[in-house]
């Protein structure tokens, strides 16, 4: 990086809950420059979960200072993503976020810079991943890949209304089932929400992070009754055009649920999103929607092969069948050319990855390998027949699961 033109400096910096002078030093910077696109951006509101007085804490700042002047900052908010069953199993990631450069200090490799300083934190602190959202060929420059598969449903009243007669056997106009209440920080619900949302297959928030994790992006939570009885909760965005997060009791009453929804809230369109391990909400989603696509999920960039393949194997493991076998990939790391292999095996129910020394099946980039083995660019891949450099991938194990709620973004 050329130093000439200004004396610049990085610093880390991980605030205590009464460094006030500080954190509104890097909100006021955040805040201008994200303004110039998105006008009158308040991250503080944005995200409650980080930038809010009582846990201003939580991220790590990343900043490159001109004359004691901020000028560039990268924010890394923790997160450690689990296997939630008695046999837990889980990894530390970092969220990427607040990625900003002062317009008059653009183009002096400030980015890089601080791209480099955020991993090699990252690997200190014993991340396995590092995760981001943006533009995708930005974030290559610096490792970053899409990863995961997620499903898009869009629902419109007449649709749910037909689904409703056909599924529940009633006729398309009948009085409402369910109602919604808005839930408060003091709710006594909150925990019993968050025992809810515990039954997911993959977990990041803890519970002193989930309500304010709802609250990201100017969301608002509701609980959803049945008379007097609380039986879930739905998370509609900003604009009520989407529902970023729900949970029920029974995902089978989802139907009544979303048209009660709509009508109450005069929704005309909805859009809601699904990963691909949240099967039993999928078939449901589709019997409601006009339309739905595939798209991807998050940018990463895996920082630890053995711990993040180990998970992603045992996370699909939970909801699909992975037969016995062993595979061995090679990971050629594009900036040094190294290529390192990992042997992927599953004896009965076992899973492990280990660093090997035998012959590769597979020689993968390692942008490359976050596309092919977790999106639907691998069925791409397979179409190629004799070609396809996955044509000997064990049935089943791929593609390999990777989605994140909008809560848990950063």
């Amino acid at each position: 990086m050329n130093k000439s033109f200004l004396d610049w400096n990085y610093s880390k910096e991980q605030f205590v809950e009464n460094s006030t002078q500080k954190t509104e030093e890097l909100l006021d910077f955040a805040n201008m420059v994200f303004s110039m696109e998105y006008s009158n951006t308040d991250f503080a509101t944005l995200l409650p979960k980080a930038y809010s007085k009582e846990r201003c804490q939580i991220p790590t700042h990343h900043i490159i200072r001109e004359e004691n002047k901020v000028r560039a900052l990268i924010d890394s908010y923790p997160l450690t993503m689990r296997i939630t069953d008695k046999n837990e199993y889980a990894i530390k990631a970092c969220f990427l976020g607040t990625v900003c450069v002062h317009p008059n200090s653009r183009g002096k490799g400030y980015m890089i810079e601080l791209m480099k300083q955020v991993e090699e934190d990252a690997v200190r602190q014993g991340c396995a991943l590092m995760i981001l959202d943006g533009d995708r060929h930005r974030y290559q420059h610096y490792g970053f890949e899409h990863a995961g598969i997620r499903y898009r449903f869009h629902i419109e009243p007449n649709n749910i209304r037909h689904c409703c007669a056909q599924i529940y056997k009633e006729p398309t106009t009948i009085e409402q089932s369910y109602h919604f209440e808005e839930i408060r920080s003091e709710s006594s619900r909150i925990a019993y929400f968050y025992e809810l949302y515990r039954r997911g297959i993959v977990t990041t928030r803890s519970e002193e992070d989930f309500w304010l994790s709802l609250q990201s992006y100017g969301a608002i939570a509701y609980a959803v009754l049945k008379g007097e009885q609380t039986i879930g909760y739905v998370v509609l965005s900003e604009g009520q055009g989407s529902i970023s997060e729900f949970e029920l009791e029974d995902v089978q009453i989802l139907p009544a649920v979303i048209r009660d929804l709509m009508s109450e809230f005069n929704i005309d369109q909805l859009e809601m999103s699904a990963g691909m391990d949240e099967i039993d909400k999928i078939e449901w989603l589709e019997k409601m929607c006009d339309y739905w696509n595939i798209s991807i999920s998050h940018m990463i960039k895996i920082l630890d092969y053995d711990k993040v393949l180990t998970f992603l194997l045992k996370w699909k493991q939970k909801y699909s069948t992975l037969v016995a076998g062993t595979y061995v990939i090679g990971i050629c790391n594009e900036q040094t050319a190294v290529t390192e292999s990992y042997q992927l095996s599953i004896i009965e129910t076992n899973i492990c990855v280990t660093r090997t020394a035998q012959k590769a099946d597979v020689v993968l980039e390692s942008m490359e390998l976050v596309k092919l083995l977790t999106t639907n660019f691998y069925f791409v891949e397979q179409l190629k027949g004799e070609q396809s450099k996955l044509k000997n991938a064990p049935a089943g194990w791929f593609p390999l699961p990777f989605y994140l709620p909008e809560a848990d973004t950063f």
